[in-house]
């Protein structure tokens, strides 16, 4: 433990090591979400390491925007050089990921982090409180999201539909010099991917539709999101996309 947070290290990977920040949903804690998300299992398969932090508020409810307190940010700006420490961990290789609050806690941190963070990827995240992510910070994206999401909807809430996928996908696509139009596969039942190509070198914008599926972190045990007819798991699509990543010179401020 460091703190609240958990870090898990694989027993007999080769260092230094990439570093995965898991991020749990609103009410949760860290080592709920290693529990929950089974991440460390996939980390021990591909030898990367995973720090699982806990949100500051009583609540555990991380902080998506500057206005919210205590601020998060700080934090994990805080606990990360011990996390390295303790990890041996390849600062070229840094990457956040998280579920629901915790998705979109990820996706500030590839804002506000961007120097840092090689590459995030938001699993049914919520986007709608973000602060608008200036031009200049770039990192690469996997976003992932059910259309059946009735927690933070696919399309955003009404009346004004702010956090809609699209949206938040559209802001790193401009911000990654990406082609807007994005090509798409079926890799499997109920899942589209869609590609953006002619990012900026060694940036990616990705983004995994999963028809039918509901709110959570597919391929969680027990199984959650409840309904996943696409059956996806999320831990070998996200280690899959941060594992082609390293981070970009000239990110921006982190």
């Amino acid at each position: 433990m460091l703190g609240t947070a958990l870090l898990h290290v694989p027993k007999h990977a080769k260092a230094p090591l990439a570093l995965v920040l898991a991020f749990h949903g609103a009410g949760g804690d860290g080592p709920g979400m290693a529990g929950y998300s089974g991440l460390s299992q996939t980390a021990d398969r591909y030898g990367f390491a995973v720090l699982y932090p806990t949100a500051g508020s009583a609540r555990h409810f991380w902080s998506l925007n500057a206005s919210m307190k205590p601020d998060d940010v700080a934090s994990i700006k805080a606990l990360l050089p011990q996390a390295m420490t303790a990890a041996c961990a390849d600062p070229a290789r840094i990457y956040a990921t998280g579920v629901s609050n915790g998705g979109g806690f990820a996706a500030r941190l590839g804002c506000e982090l961007a120097g840092t963070i090689a590459a995030v990827a938001p699993v049914a995240g919520g986007y709608r409180a973000l602060d608008d992510c200036p031009d200049g910070r770039r990192t690469s994206v996997l976003e992932i999201h059910g259309t059946s999401d009735h927690v933070v909807p696919y399309g955003g809430k009404p009346p004004d539909y702010k956090g809609a996928v699209s949206g938040f996908l559209a802001g790193w696509v401009r911000r990654d010099g990406c082609d807007a139009t994005a090509t798409h596969t079926r890799p499997e039942k109920g899942v589209v991917r869609f590609t953006h190509a002619g990012c900026a070198p060694g940036l990616a914008v990705e983004h995994l539709r999963l028809t039918g599926t509901d709110h959570g972190w597919p391929g969680a045990s027990p199984p959650f999101p409840r309904h996943n007819p696409s059956q996806l798991e999320a831990n070998e699509e996200v280690w899959r996309f941060f594992a082609k990543h390293r981070l970009v010179p000239g990110g921006g401020a982190g």
